[in-house]
């Protein structure tokens, strides 16, 4: 697990996690090419400052075939865009949402190919999308 705040990393690792707990930002993984079947970008995706190198660093360390799988809240609903607009006053942390076809995009052009993306109501303020995309089983 990777997370750039300690608060974070210690919650994960109070709640029991099996996983290695890592401090970094997502545009700088220290961590090998190509070592990961599968990445997990889950509900942090607004918080990137750097979202393009985010994904080429996540490509970066998923083998060729290893899958991304993406979720987090879109703009494709007008109850998060407003919250998006709010929380840009008022969270110096958040950066920016997006819509399912925007982030699709940015999967794109950092060299995913995209299998699947839909968005879901969660209820009447949040909604989130889902992507899932791999790496080419041809990338070097």
């Amino acid at each position: 697990g990777v997370d750039v705040s300690p608060t974070m990393l210690r919650r994960a690792a109070e709640k029991g996690t099996c996983a290695d707990l890592l401090a970094a930002e997502a545009h700088r993984l220290p961590l090998g090419d190509r070592n990961f079947d599968v990445v997990i970008c889950a509900n942090a995706f607004h918080y990137f400052r750097q979202p393009g190198r985010s994904l080429d660093e996540m490509h970066r360390v998923l083998r060729p075939g290893g899958e991304l799988v993406l979720v987090d809240w879109c703009d494709d609903y007008l109850s998060c865009k407003l919250c998006s607009i709010w929380l840009r006053w008022t969270d110096p942390a958040f950066h920016r949402t997006y819509t399912k076809r925007a982030c699709g995009e940015l999967l794109k052009a950092s060299s995913f190919a995209v299998e699947r993306a839909f968005h879901r109501r969660i209820d009447w303020l949040w909604g989130l999308m889902c992507l899932t995309a791999r790496r080419s089983a041809s990338s070097g």
